[in-house]
């Protein structure tokens, strides 16, 4: 079981990073005339921006540093979801399938760093004000919450450090 866990959680991970390419690629190609689309009426709207920054444009015009931050925080949620396997060899599949979403979402984010600098944001709520954001963060938020679901359906406590306590 736990080999399927594993094969789950990184082809869960493949797949957040091909949907995200798939439609950065998609919005890059076909908004590059028109900067806003209606998406769904009174919802969404497609609005094509460039983010040097984080979330909520934190670290706006700096992108070195939030590429290096960008690569760190990747790299520390690879080793936690590796880790988990050993820590928690345990069937929690949605905690597993939503570690290899938000994998994958941070990939794909970081991806767009190195290969252009700043990340691609399109996806724009119309009924209220919200940072314009893209696939790959709406599947790291997805991801997230699948884990929160996890631990509280098992009834498991969420650590930073599993070490602290032994």
């Amino acid at each position: 079981m736990r080999l399927r866990l594993i094969g789950a959680q990184i082809a869960t991970a493949m797949f957040a990073f091909s949907l995200d390419r798939l439609t950065k690629a998609w919005v890059l190609e076909n908004l590059r005339d028109v900067v806003v689309k209606p998406l769904i009426p009174g919802f969404m709207q497609l609005h094509l921006t460039a983010n040097t920054g984080m979330a909520w444009s934190v670290g706006q015009n700096n992108a070195p540093l939030m590429t290096v931050i960008a690569s760190l925080v990747t790299l520390t949620l690879v080793v936690w979801a590796a880790r988990g396997h050993r820590v928690h060899p345990r069937d929690y599949v949605l905690e597993k399938c939503g570690a290899g979403l938000m994998m994958g979402g941070a990939i794909g984010n970081l991806f767009d760093r190195f290969t252009r600098g700043r990340v691609t944001d399109f996806l724009e709520f119309t009924f209220f004000d919200f940072p314009i954001f893209n696939v790959a963060d709406a599947l790291i938020d997805v991801g997230l919450g699948l884990i929160f679901i996890d631990h509280f359906k098992n009834g498991k406590t969420i650590r930073i450090s599993d070490d602290a306590h032994e």
